[in-house]
């Protein structure tokens, strides 16, 4: 008879914790569908794949869910015993002992699927749920007005460079709604006589070029920055980006921590393994073209910064999952290009590590011989992108012999000191690259400033025992030092801008261009500097 009232009581049980799981999760479900469908607004999107998406995020929530509702399914269960005095013929079934042993048996079914759930299924589902997202976010279709007079209720920002009155002059973006936004040379706004609350907005409306693949590769860059380190690291890193290319236009290669090794990419390797996550490089280059390219873009890729050995304080450190975004914005430049017509050729190359501490990891004081054959000492651990970029930068421009070299890097805190989070540092070799990126960031609102690059800072770099020093010699120009490093690696004759995007990458309160978070910056700026530069 115990077996048989203790089924009784579990049915039960499992009966209104399954009512309360299909009602709240239910929901949580209708919740997250009207946030992609309101998300979607300017996007054509199948509701099928819509809710087939947000199924996958519903597990992540039942665990912060699971205490609220055993509370709620045992008021249910006594309620129910008590009212119809069930509750009278099961003790008599149930001894302290019969009591203890349905406790001990609901309360590790109960902690096996928790962990289960936790530990595997909703980690493993919500990957695959953003990933999902993020394809939806990507089915772009146009979504902006046909006319050249059209409402618009929500909040708008007007980035314009002349003003008189409500008419705006040389308009370079009308931004609304989720981002969406529309380039006209002039506008006037008047508010609708019929509803004071609108206004009516009137332009001589144009699209930028290649829009759709600029907003699409904007949405793919933003997503990887935000992603906590957990989500984004080495190898999901590259499952994601796989899933965003287009691989009809390009040819892809991706290297692991045995081929790394085997290629002798040893400075990377230093960095990466403290780190129990593996290591991985990503080479892209435009189908059909082995050398000889163009442009190579370089990308900083390490997921997660804790300083290594040399830790960083622990204040802020939760802001070291965006230190890819150098790599972030490689990515989604190729993503770019491979989408659209290009009258050049080009490749990239990405460096994606972990820099953590362990008693595996490099130290202050090794000394590592780098893919060009310079040895490096090591004075400090947290100065590791440099390392990462030495090693790629040799790497590509060996393989791909490239005319123009640019690296995207969130390398130095020195450079936020001297431009703040307005400017990235733009150290350059070559003056028409220098001038014409600049002009490109005055014109796309991502705005660079040159830097100084002399022999002076690079004599700080040299080592009593080696080749090279990975830091300069004292505090001050810490950004300089830190280019001339990575400029030891440029072959001679190719031209070459490294873009420290430190300061840029990440705002922590919102502004006319951005809500605060990942600022997306780098991707705008390259798409028109490919224009000038190339006339593509």
């Amino acid at each position: 008879m115990f077996r048989g009232a203790r089924s009784y009581i579990i049915f039960n049980f499992l009966k209104y914790i399954s009512i309360n799981i299909i009602i709240f999760l239910g929901l949580i479900w209708f919740s997250q569908i009207l946030r992609i469908l309101e998300l979607q607004h300017s996007l054509t999107t199948q509701l099928l794949d819509v809710v087939n998406t947000t199924i996958l995020v519903l597990p992540s929530f039942i665990s912060p869910l699971t205490p609220f509702l055993l509370i709620i399914a045992s008021f249910f269960i006594n309620y129910k015993f008590n009212s119809s005095n069930e509750i009278l013929i099961l003790k008599q079934y149930f001894s302290y002992r019969n009591n203890f042993l349905l406790s001990i048996l609901l309360t590790l079914g109960i902690i096996l699927f928790y962990f289960l759930n936790n530990e595997y299924l909703s980690v493993k589902l919500y990957h695959k749920y953003k990933i999902k997202e993020l394809e939806i976010r990507n089915n772009l279709k146009l979504g902006v007005p046909s006319m050249n007079e059209f409402h618009i209720e929500e909040e708008v920002s007007i980035i314009f460079k002349k003003q008189k009155n409500n008419k705006f002059h040389d308009v370079q973006a009308i931004i609304y709604g989720d981002g969406q936004f529309i380039n006209a040379k002039n506008a006037e706004i008047e508010v609708d006589k019929k509803n004071s609350k609108k206004s009516i907005y009137k332009t001589n409306f144009k699209l930028p070029k290649n829009y759709i693949s600029l907003l699409s590769s904007l949405y793919f860059l933003k997503e990887l920055v935000t992603e906590p380190s957990n989500i984004i690291y080495p190898s999901s890193f590259v499952k994601r980006t796989l899933s965003q290319l287009n691989k009809k236009n390009l040819k892809v290669k991706t290297l692991n921590k045995e081929n790394i090794k085997k290629i002798g990419l040893n400075c990377l390797l230093a960095v990466s393994q403290g780190s129990k996550r593996e290591p991985a490089v990503m080479e892209f280059s435009k189908k059909n073209i082995t050398k000889d390219v163009d442009i190579l873009f370089v990308g900083k890729g390490v997921c997660f910064d804790s300083g290594g050995i040399s830790i960083k304080p622990s204040g802020g450190m939760e802001d070291m999952k965006w230190d890819m975004a150098g790599a972030a914005v490689t990515a989604s430049i190729i993503k770019y290009l491979s989408e659209i017509k290009t009258n050049f050729s080009y490749a990239g190359i990405v460096g994606l590590v972990e820099n953590m501490p362990s008693g595996n990891a490099y130290k202050p004081g090794d000394i590592i011989k780098s893919y060009k054959g310079i040895n490096v000492e090591v004075l400090n651990t947290d100065a590791e992108g440099r390392l990462v970029l030495a090693d790629i930068i040799t790497y590509g421009c060996e393989k791909y012999k490239p005319k123009i070299v640019i690296d995207f890097a969130t390398l130095t805190g020195a450079i936020m000191v001297a431009l703040g989070q307005h400017y990235a540092g733009l150290f350059c070799n070559d003056d028409k690259l220098a001038d014409t990126l600049y002009k490109s960031g005055q014109d796309t609102n991502e705005k660079v400033w040159r830097m100084p690059l002399h022999d002076d800072f690079d004599k700080e770099l040299n080592s009593p025992f080696v080749d090279l020093k990975n830091i300069g010699a004292g505090r001050y120009g810490g950004s300089v030092t830190a280019a001339q490093f990575l400029q030891r690696f440029v072959p001679k004759g190719t031209k070459w801008a490294h873009l420290d995007i430190a300061g840029t990458t990440w705002k922590n309160s919102g502004d006319i261009m951005n809500n605060k978070g990942s600022t997306g910056f780098g991707l705008t700026l390259i798409a028109d500097f490919i224009n000038k530069y190339f006339k593509n």
